[in-house]
């Protein structure tokens, strides 16, 4: 595509989200071959595992933690089946997925689902021993995958927010990682911070990501982070964010930027900037 044939601007401001943010933040050109072009992305172990892990964790807090370790397991292996069978009508061969490292895609996937189920346990570990309790929200919803859709500054964004939780440093908003990558902001956070306060009038100012257990050399059970307090991030530059990417975006602004996370992206084989 050649800069006089960019698409012009659409009417409005389409609806967001944080991961159509950060997707189109970490590469345009990434974005718009899985999201405008709808390329089909590669599956990938460490995604598979992220499903069925959430969906688990989810039905066992739904369940108001009434569900036993067998059901959880149970409902943590039917999701893993799941997603293994939407990945297999993408890529028929497992050992072409993308593992991140140097493994086969079968032993990679092996690996993870043994990892995966143990997470899930150690989860409920954690939530027996902690004292932690999910919120529920004033219109008596349970805040695990709570959705919410609001207007920030003029662009819609919507989406899902893991957990709210009751700590004893006070009401905290939670995203559940499954992965070893440190989270470097806590953006994410201070925008479910804002859709609390536009759809409840709450105002939760501090967040956690809970990292789940690690197995191998260094095992490590799962825990949350650290608070970290999400007044530290200006809901006026938040705005200015979303309404940047809305405005690139709908302009047709997309720009390559190769670099590590091409190692984990799922359709970098259709990428010119690779020289594909």
């Amino acid at each position: 595509m050649e800069a006089r044939d960019l698409p012009t601007c659409t009417a409005g401001p389409t609806p967001r989200s944080h991961s159509q943010y950060t997707a189109y933040a970490r590469c345009g050109e990434a974005y718009r071959l899985a999201r405008v072009e709808h390329i089909p992305a590669d599956p990938a172990g460490w995604l598979t595992q992220g499903v069925a892990v959430h969906g688990a964790i989810e039905a066992y807090e739904r369940s108001g933690r009434s569900m036993s370790r067998a059901e959880v397991t149970t409902h943590y292996h039917k999701a893993w089946h799941d997603e293994v069978c939407a990945g297999l009508a993408i890529q028929p061969d497992i050992d072409r997925w993308m593992t991140g490292g140097f493994k086969s895609g079968s032993k990679d996937l092996s690996d993870r689902r043994d990892l995966g189920g143990h997470q899930v346990a150690d989860y409920i570990d954690y939530a027996e021993q902690s004292g932690e309790t999910i919120w529920t929200a004033p219109d008596g919803r349970l805040a695990v995958e709570l959705p919410f859709s609001v207007t920030i500054g003029d662009i819609p964004v919507r989406g899902y927010i893991d957990q709210v939780v009751v700590t004893p440093y006070g009401l905290t908003v939670r995203d559940i990682k499954t992965g070893t990558k440190k989270q470097s902001s806590a953006l994410q956070l201070a925008l479910y911070r804002r859709a609390l306060w536009e759809t409840y009038n709450v105002d939760v100012i501090w967040g956690d990501y809970f990292i789940c257990a690690r197995k191998g050399r260094s095992p490590k059970p799962g825990a949350p982070t650290d608070p970290i307090s999400l007044t530290a991030i200006d809901q006026r530059w938040l705005e200015a964010q979303y309404a940047a990417m809305d405005s690139a975006e709908r302009h047709g602004v997309y720009l390559a930027n190769p670099g590590d996370h091409c190692a984990t992206c799922g359709v970098s084989k259709h990428c010119k900037a690779k020289g594909r």
